[in-house]
């Protein structure tokens, strides 16, 4: 086959391709960054003071505002509650650590977006930190240890400690336990404080009360009254009274609706169940109550809170999600709203403390077509769309192509885009060209970088909060505030909507080789291909790709064209590309036939009863001549192959057809049959 290829070569030739793409997209700009335009002047006076009052940490002193910008950071980090900020706190000591461009960017805004987050969440804390309590007091009151403050306060693994050190004597297999978990892991002293210190108190208690019966009915009476009891009061929990064990059970059930735990709407089910059973003159009734009933009514009142704080939750979710898809800028924020609220509570509360923070980052991508798969991108200065520049590479990250979608700096229900690479450093505008400045802190700059989106059909559409009425559009790959028919050379209305859409894509998007941009830009050809699905290979100046349906091949002269099936196997397995053969258009696919042209010279075929055959040259141009497929030959059954004469390619209805090096003749032949 070799030889057969190269005789043929050297006859015919090759034609030139037909050229890949309809629309001539911009020259690639040279995007340096300018140092200057992205640095950042140091937070002012009154920023300083700013940000004081908004940790709350009292008045802003002139040893405050006489600081560096990374000293203010530090002393941030130290006097800010850990407590209240503790996200505030954990972030000025990871800014700290950074440059002095990060401390100036964190005074200037990251400092009340952490304080914003600290305060937003403080209801999850405070939530945790009843539970935390709740289940401390009942594991102290059910083996009557007294906690204090510092207990209560303490780590996981210290409270275990004291629980070792202060449970009665009369608890053994407590004391025991506790000293295995302050061993363990901290899933060992949650597990023992949340359910092992119950189930084995109450062993110890029956130990008990097996021993006293043997010696005195009575103590063992009152021993077993005391333990339902106490497991009562801990499943509230409310503090025990010794005294409440020599009482009538309706007398300890009307003791037990003074506690003032009783009185919090969050026991409301156990509150009703006990005055219920007081108001009985049954005495069944009050131990049913004192044994099961106040803890089938405290689960109610569990299930209860449980319920309203995950709806409350995922109303916060959905509000979130409701804002992100408004702004057509947040996809990604959207997908994990969603999957948070189809999730358990736990998913919920992770959104709203992590998840919600984790997705702000996109990359804008152009949607003019011919020029799709293009992105903005800026390392300082000014601003262009790009799709990078591959070289003889196949892809990797687009560097500065990735934007924080923030609040807006003038106006909350817009937006800004600062930079990933460039702390303080967002998209604006300044004489109508968009650029990527450092934030200077300035009223004036604060609009400039505002952008408010508006949502149309393929994408979403900028609009200057500094310019109403101008959008960001791309021209000749810059950046520029346009308005449709306005007085400037880029306000044309020619492309203008197209121009002015942009699509959201994954941050940190990979450069687009030109195989991609082939398939970007060809509506048939994703069609065709679906979505890539390996990484793409460069051998020689021939780009391909697998996709979901096949292979996408590249060469400067074909553009990107589409194979698949037994086509491409026959292709791919004679390394017909590694021969300068490329598929000049997309593979032709029908019910029972399917093929390609590797230009005018060579052909691919395939039939179901044929197979995936070769035709070139000569014999190809007289084959279709007489019809092709449609002639009386039928399908090739067999690849070109050399002859002593020449060539010759046989065919599905006992034909060949022969090609004569000699006298370049070429002749149909009927087979004998």
């Amino acid at each position: 086959m070799r030889r057969t290829l190269a005789m043929a070569v050297a006859v015919f030739g090759l034609l030139t391709p037909i050229a890949a793409h309809a629309a001539t997209p911009p020259a690639i700009p040279n995007v340096q960054a300018e140092p200057r335009a992205v640095a950042l002047p140091e937070a002012t006076p009154r920023e300083k003071v700013n940000a004081v009052n908004e940790i709350e940490v009292g008045e802003a002193t002139d040893d405050w505002v006489r600081l560096s910008d990374r000293n203010f950071v530090f002393k941030v980090y130290e006097t800010v509650s850990a407590t209240k900020f503790p996200l505030t706190k954990a972030e000025a000591a990871r800014v700290y650590g950074l440059t002095a461009t990060d401390a100036t960017a964190f005074i200037r805004t990251g400092i009340f977006e952490f304080a914003a987050r600290d305060r937003a969440e403080k209801i999850i804390r405070d939530r945790e930190r009843e539970h935390l309590l709740e289940t401390r007091l009942s594991a102290t009151g059910r083996v009557r240890v007294q906690a204090d403050p510092l207990m209560l306060d303490a780590t996981d693994k210290n409270f275990v400690f004291q629980i070792f050190s202060r449970v009665p004597a009369d608890y053994p297999k407590v004391k025991s336990a506790a000293a295995t978990a302050y061993r363990g892991d901290a899933v060992a002293w949650k597990n023992f404080v949340e359910v092992a210190i119950h189930t084995i108190a109450d062993e110890d208690d029956l130990d008990a009360i097996r021993r006293l019966e043997q010696e005195d009915a009575e103590k063992a009476r009152k021993k077993q009254i005391a333990s339902v009891r106490m497991k009562a009061l801990a499943a509230i929990p409310a503090a025990y009274k010794p005294i409440w064990n020599d009482v009538a059970d309706d007398v300890f059930i009307r003791e037990l609706l003074l506690v003032p735990e009783l009185a919090l709407p969050k026991n409301i089910e156990v509150k009703d169940a006990a005055d219920l059973a007081a108001r009985s003159t049954d005495p069944l009734a009050w131990k049913t109550f004192i044994e099961r009933g106040i803890h089938e009514a405290k689960a109610r009142d569990n299930a209860r809170q449980d319920r309203l704080e995950d709806e409350a939750d995922r109303r916060v979710v959905r509000e979130v999600k409701a804002k992100a898809e408004n702004s057509g800028l947040l996809p990604r924020l959207v997908a994990a709203a969603n999957t948070a609220l189809a999730g358990s509570h736990a998913d919920v509360v992770k959104f709203l403390r992590e998840g919600q923070y984790q997705y702000l980052t996109q990359s804008l991508g152009t949607t003019t077509p011919g020029v799709r798969g293009w992105y903005i991108d800026s390392a300082g200065g000014d601003a262009w769309i790009t799709p990078g520049n591959a070289g003889t590479g196949t892809g990797g990250p687009l560097t500065g192509a990735t934007w924080k979608v923030a609040n807006g700096l003038a106006d909350s229900t817009c937006y800004s885009f600062e930079s990933t690479d460039y702390a303080g450093s967002y998209l604006r505008q300044q004489d109508l060209r968009v650029k990527l400045h450092g934030n200077d802190g300035t009223d004036q700059f604060k609009l400039d970088a505002t952008w408010c989106p508006r949502l149309v059909a393929g994408g979403v559409r900028l609009e200057s909060k500094a310019q109403p009425g101008r959008f960001i559009r791309h021209v000749d790959a810059q950046l520029w505030v346009a308005q449709a028919g306005g007085p400037n050379w880029f306000d044309t209305d020619r492309l203008y909507q197209e121009d002015s859409t942009w699509t959201t894509v994954d941050p940190n998007p990979q450069i687009s080789t030109p195989l991609m941009l082939g398939w970007f830009n060809d509506d048939q050809l994703r069609s065709l291909a679906g979505n890539p699905k390996a990484a793409e290979v460069y051998d020689n100046g021939v780009r391909y790709r697998d996709f979901d349906r096949g292979r996408v091949y590249w060469s400067e002269s074909t553009g990107s064209k589409f194979l698949t099936g037994q086509v491409l196997q026959r292709y791919s397995a004679l390394n017909l590309h590694k021969q300068g053969y490329l598929p000049i258009e997309h593979q032709t696919s029908r019910t029972n036939h399917e093929h390609v042209s590797l230009g005018s010279y060579i052909a691919v075929y395939w039939s179901p009863a044929s197979g995936a055959k070769l035709v070139m040259g000569a014999i190809r141009a007289k084959w279709e001549s007489l019809g092709g497929v449609s002639s009386p030959l039928g399908y090739p059954i067999s690849d070109e192959y050399a002859t002593s004469y020449g060539a010759r390619s046989d065919f599905q209805n006992g034909y060949s057809i022969t090609w004569d090096a000699t006298t370049h003749e070429v002749r149909v032949w009927r087979n004998a049959s």
